[in-house]
């Protein structure tokens, strides 16, 4: 999308100046061979790192809406000039701060309001050298132009992208994103850089209710769902010159401590760890790598479920039960297909007020437990959803879609790389 250049007004001796801004079979070890992680397209940045050591970063956290954490970006486009015939040239760098929610289960860095005013402007203490001042003039004018307080009510224009726009698919809405281009910061520079990012129609600002930064790392090269773009973490790995698989391996969401730790040639569940092994939905169409596991059984309105129960109730297709990791996500989804086939063995399901899922870990003896309830936390509610994620929705998994009512209650690890992931209750 194109913008006209916006115009920059302000007061210098009582005098206007007026000046134009210049310019998965359900199980760990699926077969996965046909379904590579996709090398996403990229956008060219300068932030280039030669090194190949492991690091951490640990970015703070906020509280956001439906009990979600977000973290904050600052967005910024090219530095701009404003020039005039008697004092020369001052840079002014036009920035915006977002809160971006914390989604695992998203794959891009999404923004809501992108044509909105910018809140701040960051000067440059720099004046054009083809037009440098004799020092006399500098002398008196500089003080001048540092103190000078610019209005905020200048357009922030999101620089057009290389990507055309493309219908994507958020919970179960579909709606337009334009693709942009921006320099991003973050508290840490390392995960500062030029990036390609998504601004939401009005569908999606709506089903979503915000700013996000996606955390699924891996595309699917296969896919003909939607038209692919690169993910944040795969641009982050671009940005500092890694290769896909020597980039970003794990991550750490802590919201009791309120952190988000980000790290690279570091896997962060002990190899011996009874960890949840991560299942790809990938190779049955599912567009991108959702951080998705199988479940043993569930409980519900008092009355515990498994596939066999559920197959013997219903007489239906006999299915896998897969949970997936949405941060983003307030309470708790049941895909149509599993919620019509509960309704069937027990019709007052949807009353009941709390659910537990137990997750088959590497030690299939044992069970890792996720619940919440109304009781537990003020934002949970349990409700349905229809997804386009599965080439065949006759043989899919039913899924449970497991939100931040959940996570909120410990820290959830993943191991892109390995396919593993932890959570540790506070």
């Amino acid at each position: 999308m194109f913008f006209p250049s916006p115009l920059l007004c302000f007061a210098l001796d009582r005098r206007t100046l007026l000046s134009s801004l210049s310019s998965t079979s359900l199980i760990a070890n699926v077969d996965t061979a046909t379904v590579g992680n996709r090398q996403d397209e990229k956008i060219p940045s300068y932030l280039k790192e030669e090194d190949s050591e492991p690091w951490m970063i640990t970015l703070p956290l906020e509280r956001s809406s439906g009990g979600t954490n977000s973290v904050r970006v600052t967005l910024s486009y090219e530095k701009q000039t404003i020039k005039s015939p008697l004092f020369g040239s001052k840079i002014f760098t036009p920035k915006k701060l977002f809160k971006l929610i914390v989604d695992t289960g998203s794959p891009y860095i999404v923004i809501a309001d992108g044509t909105e005013y910018a809140k701040f402007i960051e000067e440059d203490i720099s004046v054009d050298s083809n037009t440098q001042l004799p020092w006399f003039v500098s002398l008196w004018l500089d003080p001048i132009l540092e103190s000078m307080t610019l209005p905020e009510n200048i357009p922030y224009l999101l620089q057009p992208s290389q990507y055309e726009s493309t219908e994507e698919i958020y919970g179960s809405q579909k709606g337009d994103i334009t693709w942009n281009e921006s320099y991003i910061q973050m508290r840490d520079d390392r995960l500062s850089g030029n990036m390609a990012i998504g601004l939401l129609d009005e569908k999606l600002r709506n089903e979503i209710g915000g700013s996000s930064l996606g955390l699924i790392k891996n595309s699917n090269n296969q896919s003909t769902k939607v038209q692919l773009r690169p993910t944040f973490l795969a641009q982050q790995d671009e940005n500092m010159g890694y290769e896909s698989n020597n980039g970003i391996t794990s991550f750490i969401l802590d919201s009791p401590q309120r952190k988000l730790t980000l790290t690279r040639n570091m896997n962060l569940i002990p190899e011996k760890q009874n960890a949840i092994p991560l299942v790809d939905l990938r190779s049955l169409g599912d567009f991108v790598e959702h951080y998705a596991c199988q479940v043993d059984s569930f409980i519900l309105n008092g009355k515990e479920y498994t596939s066999d129960i559920i197959h013997s109730l219903t007489k239906q297709n006999k299915r896998k039960i897969v949970a997936v990791f949405d941060s983003g996500l307030s309470g708790c989804l049941l895909t149509d297909d599993l919620w019509q086939d509960l309704q069937i063995c027990d019709k007052d399901f949807a009353m009941s007020d709390e659910i537990k899922v137990g997750i088959v870990t590497e030690n299939r003896d044992e069970k890792k437990w996720f619940q919440s309830s109304n009781g537990l936390n003020p934002f949970y509610y349990i409700s349905k959803i229809s997804l386009d994620w599965f080439d065949d929705e006759d043989t899919s998994p039913y899924l449970i879609i497991i939100g931040q009512t959940f996570l909120i209650q410990g820290s959830l690890t993943i191991d892109i790389t390995e396919r593993r992931a932890l959570f540790v209750e506070e």
